[in-house]
């Protein structure tokens, strides 16, 4: 019996193992998402000019850690490896994940190799689960995993990722492989929105604009995608912004356009947030992905562990660069500005 009990805890003890090296996140993708594959710092920008060894464009992020740092699958495939030196570009040891619809993601400078893999070639892997660890080899020269998508073996290169931005491992990027399902019909239009003491602006669902002792500067724009589902007004008045549940953005007056349509988010988008000098301004969708446009920053987004959905954004209105989400259930998540507690008490939502 005490063999019995023995084996039970030995399995058991590797089955915690299991679990903890890849923190229970490894598990078959029900989205077409990719995911960081690191923690780390980005050094290395996708798209940059590169001088050494020979002028290049950079096809992939940089992401540094010290010390070696554990590296996962960003999505679905099967592996194939490739041997240091089998590639005149640097990689050193590295891998690919194909993925489906022509998309593959390359791990390089590993410290695993095809002689001797964690995953082996022809593995079916899934998005989260550990894959290798960085190391030096190759054009490389600190630790780091140079981290690459294609599609179609044409680059790609993911959003919001310059140089200096923190990565946090297994947490999702901008792309996606799958086409985006479009936008929800969402159940509220515009909303109201003061424009001065004694005015207001409503929009509804199909941006029509009803001025209440304001300006109205236009409104009832044909083509859009989804329905209407916030405007903000500029800070004197003058103008303002229509947002619509597939991020397109429609300015009137003196509102600045400087984007809006985005790809890449799952949910509806819901709201948008100008900062303070009107030149620019964030969006977001209910699931808290976060896209900014003009001189508007991106401080991060797409939370983990949201209680409800994402309703709201708001940029600081102090000049610095920061804002805070808000879900239907009240939890607020703030990225570089003050995080000032959640509310309690109600049933209601937000």
């Amino acid at each position: 019996m005490f063999t019995h009990v023995r084996r039970a805890l030995l399995f058991v003890a590797l089955l915690l193992a299991t679990v903890t090296a890849t923190g229970g996140h490894a598990q078959a993708a029900t989205d077409g998402y990719l995911w960081w594959p690191a923690d780390g710092t980005v050094t290395g920008a996708c798209g940059e000019a590169r001088s050494t060894p020979t002028p290049h464009t950079h096809a992939g992020t940089d992401i540094a850690k010290s010390p070696a740092a554990p590296v996962y699958a960003a999505q679905d495939g099967t592996v194939r490896w490739n041997a240091a030196g089998s590639d005149p570009s640097g990689y050193g040891n590295y891998l690919d994940i194909i993925h489906t619809g022509g998309w593959s993601t390359r791990y390089a400078h590993l410290a695993e190799s095809p002689s001797k893999p964690l995953v082996a070639e022809g593995t079916q892997v899934v998005r989260g689960q550990l894959i290798g660890h960085t190391a030096v080899n190759g054009d490389s020269t600190g630790l780091h995993v140079h981290f690459e998508i294609r599609k179609n073996n044409v680059v790609q290169c993911p959003a919001n990722a310059g140089k200096g931005t923190t990565i946090a491992a297994r947490t999702r990027t901008t792309t996606s492989i799958g086409a985006p399902s479009g936008p929800e019909t969402v159940s509220n239009g515009g909303g109201v929105h003061i424009t001065g003491s004694n005015s207001y602006t409503d929009v509804s669902s199909s941006g029509q604009v009803y001025a209440w002792n304001g300006g109205y500067y236009g409104g009832s724009p044909t083509g859009y995608t989804g329905r209407f589902v916030d405007a903000k007004a500029t800070a004197n008045g003058g103008g303002y912004w229509l947002l619509t549940s597939a991020g397109q953005v429609y300015a009137y007056g003196n509102a600045a356009y400087k984007g809006g349509s985005p790809t890449g988010y799952d949910r509806a988008i819901v709201a948008m947030s100008p900062t303070r000098d009107g030149q620019g301004y964030v969006m977001v969708s209910k699931t808290g992905q976060v896209y900014a446009y003009g001189n508007a920053a991106y401080k991060g987004g797409s939370p983990t562990g949201v209680t409800g959905e994402i309703s709201d954004v708001g940029y600081r209105t102090d000049g610095g660069d920061g804002y805070v989400l808000i879900s239907t259930a009240g939890s607020h998540y703030a990225y570089n500005s003050p995080f000032l507690g959640n509310p309690t008490g109600t049933a209601a939502i937000f």
